[in-house]
């Protein structure tokens, strides 16, 4: 009976290991916070809209990259080149390369899906505008060399902390709402401090020859930023957030939908007119009510006459309880008159 293998451990000359830990672990927590996400979105709206779609897209390229990483692992990734053949040198390089690829897309469908949730939510024009641009701006980096990924992604985070807040800022509810809802978006901020320290590893990791030793700290911080970006967005989708969310800019952004927002979705003219049509629609029902009142005579032919017997009050306990049986009951009396 062959005795069990040792488990791989972290040492000065191997820091694969951590690095495989920490990328599954990272993994889990980010499958954890979408079926969060999915989980309280269904219990709260029952519907799935756009952006829901685009984080559960980023997860599945979030996933390949937790695979493409744990390749590396196995091919060298925390070992010094010198210890490594040929061939494991010449598979390193191609799963790093396939690795980054999936790590740019995964962050740009992270960022979209934000940059989808706040258009959804704001019924400004100008803000949309703003987000569209945004967005645009995504596309155009996730597209970019490679060199130039470090400053476009800190400015991409940027925008998506300052949008937020100018959105924020025009929703019709308490402070206390919206400090919550800002606080939501502003959790990107981990975000911005976890590219801060992948960029300087992979500075230092710059030029060297002993790539496969150099990399390790680079790739666990972009582990790190690719998570921690699917979890905030995620965070937004929260019980807490909806909740607050629901009494302002949700409600703004239904009347929009509706035709019935001005410039920044509360518009006096469309509101006074559905104000006036309810209005009328209660006019109406009391003056049908008005001919149901008491002692109301009603002239029939052969000598009869009906007395409705109901009144106003009868009426309104009828509305306010219209389940019952008997407030489908029609009372009158009628009364003959022999000549």
């Amino acid at each position: 009976m062959s005795s069990p293998q040792p488990q791989a451990v972290d040492t000065p000359s191997n820091h694969g290991p951590i690095v495989g830990v920490m990328t599954w672990f990272l993994l889990a927590a980010t499958v954890c916070a979408v079926i969060a996400r999915v989980v309280t979105k269904l219990a709260i709206s029952r519907r799935f809209t756009s952006d829901d779609f685009l984080i559960i897209a980023a997860l599945a390229l979030s996933i390949g990259q937790g695979v493409a990483v744990t390749l590396q692992v196995a091919n060298g990734l925390g070992k010094h080149a010198d210890t490594l053949s040929a061939s494991q040198l010449d598979k390193f390089d191609k799963i790093d390369y396939a690795s980054n690829l999936l790590f740019i897309l995964n962050l740009c469908l992270a960022k979209v899906s934000v940059l989808q949730m706040l258009r959804t939510i704001t019924p400004i024009q100008q803000h949309v505008r703003m987000v569209l641009g945004v967005a645009l701006f995504v596309l155009v980096w996730s597209m970019s060399f490679w060199n130039a990924y470090g400053s476009l992604n800190l400015i991409t985070e940027a925008a998506l902390l300052a949008l937020p807040l100018m959105i924020v800022w025009k929703i019709q509810t308490r402070l206390k709402k919206k400090g919550v809802i800002f606080l939501c978006f502003a959790s990107r901020i981990v975000v911005l401090a976890a590219i801060i320290f992948q960029l300087v590893y992979q500075n230092r990791a710059a030029h060297t020859k002993d790539s496969t030793f150099k990399m390790w700290p680079v790739v666990l911080s972009a582990q790190t930023v690719q998570s921690l970006s699917i979890i905030t967005a995620c965070v937004p989708c929260l019980k807490p957030f909806l909740e607050s969310l629901e009494s302002g800019m949700l409600r703004s952004d239904d009347l929009r939908r509706r035709g019935l927002s001005g410039a920044y979705g509360y518009g006096s003219h469309n509101l006074t007119s559905l104000s006036s049509s309810r209005s009328n629609g209660r006019k109406e029902k009391s003056a049908l009510a008005s001919n149901a009142s008491v002692g109301k005579h009603y002239k029939l032919p052969n000598n009869i006459s009906t007395v409705v017997t109901g009144n106003r009050n009868e009426d309104a306990e009828r509305d306010s309880d219209s389940q019952k049986s008997s407030a489908r009951i029609i009372k009158y009396t009628r009364t003959f008159t022999v000549e």
